[in-house]
């Protein structure tokens, strides 16, 4: 085994030094994807709660295919802008759209090929899950602000667990607040 010199040693840890500078060290990929998620999220839970509750009829059900049109339409228009960057995508935004996928993925996976086992707010809070995930997988990355919207979106989880009443109020409610502030929050601070 070589010995290094000090000389060697010195322009090794510079050359790290500037590797380490110009990495992508904050998520960077806006806040619109959690806005509109977010949005659409509570929407769907929260329309189904107001149809248990009878507040409104099963026929008022045709907003939500729009909303969710729309939802798409702005991650693809997002993601196509995010995707011609000349820069190209940092390790860490990559490593977020993994989660994301995967999280996210799963979730509708289980949705949809286990509906009978996680029917009506199971199925909700399978997403309240799965969008919590992608939040702490930020805040383990520095982010405060992710950590507080997670904690946000986990006490819906509680809140609709000991309020049977109000389960979709609740759920609804950390999806607005948790995930679709969290968006908010990011588009404001810049992050």
């Amino acid at each position: 085994m070589e010995t290094m010199h000090a000389s060697d040693a010195r322009d090794h840890i510079e050359m790290v030094d500037r590797i380490l500078t110009r990495s992508e060290r904050s998520l960077r990929v806006g806040g619109e994807f959690f806005i509109v998620w977010g949005i659409f999220s509570a929407a769907v839970t929260l329309t189904a709660q107001l149809v248990v509750d009878r507040r409104i009829a099963s026929g008022s059900l045709w907003v939500l295919p729009a909303l969710l049109a729309v939802a798409i339409v702005v991650s693809a228009i997002r993601g196509g802008q995010l995707g011609k960057r000349k820069d190209g995508l940092s390790l860490i935004q990559r490593e977020f759209f993994s989660v994301l996928w995967i999280s996210l993925g799963l979730a509708a996976f289980t949705d949809v090929a286990a509906y009978r086992i996680f029917s009506t707010w199971a199925s909700s809070a399978i997403w309240t899950v799965a969008a919590a995930i992608v939040l702490f997988f930020i805040a383990a990355h520095g982010n405060r602000k992710a950590l507080a919207c997670g904690i946000i979106m986990l006490g819906s989880l509680v809140a609709a667990n000991f309020m049977p009443s109000y389960t979709g109020y609740a759920l609804a409610a950390g999806m607005l607040f948790g995930y679709a502030g969290f968006g908010l929050i990011s588009l404001i601070a810049h992050d």
